[in-house]
């Protein structure tokens, strides 16, 4: 008897409840002494009835705006790169990639004198605003990051690296506030110094020279003939 009576008192029932919902904690006792001790001060709390679009809208233009830590950033990124004297900027798709790989792939550009940065699409507008580079705000969708290099010649090796790394990906570069697409770079990649580069440039430039008198010749070689129709035409009118 005396075995029945203890096993009905030990035996209690435990609910068990999942820890993926932690109990609520009340805040501190001394917080909540200092919020009633302060409220006759605040002034009264307002509570207005804002339709759902208002409330979409107001979040939309709040994500907008820029706190003073975002504008610090973005300050200290264009004066660093104003100091540094970046001549090439080429602007990437950034896939996610493993911490250890993308530490390993940082110190390799680093290496060949690349810098990689990654500081959010919204900081970079910010940092391009006003500048001739603010026309690469329409590339800057998603997930972004960018590649500074103080030489010009550093165009090639940022393909011949990007091409190596599957998770980044050139979209548009920036050569001393000219931006070129990745077709024109890969051409300017095939040159094998900025003399060859030099070489180019003119070679181009006396194509669209000769171009040019080609025209006006054949305009001044046709011109006699056009007068003279147009005067015989006016003859038979007559």
């Amino acid at each position: 008897m005396f075995n029945r009576s203890l096993a009905s008192v030990v035996n209690v029932q435990v609910r068990s409840v999942s820890s993926k919902y932690p109990r609520p904690t009340p805040r501190h006792f001394k917080r909540r002494w200092f919020e009633a001790a302060l409220k006759p001060e605040l002034p009264p709390t307002v509570v207005t009835c804002i339709p759902p679009g208002l409330v979409k809208k107001e979040h939309t233009e709040k994500s907008r705006e820029y706190s003073d830590v975002e504008l610090a950033l973005s300050n200290l990124v264009r004066n660093w790169m104003v100091k540094e004297e970046f001549q090439v900027m080429a602007v990437c798709q950034f896939l996610p990639v493993p911490g250890r790989t993308l530490w390993f792939a940082k110190n390799q550009l680093r290496s060949k004198n690349i810098e990689f940065r990654s500081y959010g699409n919204k900081i970079m507008k910010k940092v391009f605003e006003n500048t001739p580079m603010s026309s690469l705000d329409t590339v800057f969708v998603g997930s972004n990051a960018i590649l500074l290099a103080k030489d010009v010649s550093a165009i090639k090796t940022i393909l011949q690296e990007t091409d190596k790394l599957n998770w980044l990906e050139p979209l548009a570069l920036m050569v001393k506030d000219r931006i070129i697409d990745m077709p024109e770079a890969r051409q300017l990649a095939k040159l094998t110094s900025l003399e060859d580069l030099r070489a180019h440039t003119v070679q181009i430039l006396g194509q669209q020279v000769a171009q040019v008198s080609i025209s006006l010749d054949t305009a001044t070689r046709h011109l006699p003939s056009l007068l003279d129709t147009y005067t015989a035409d006016q003859q038979k009118n007559e």
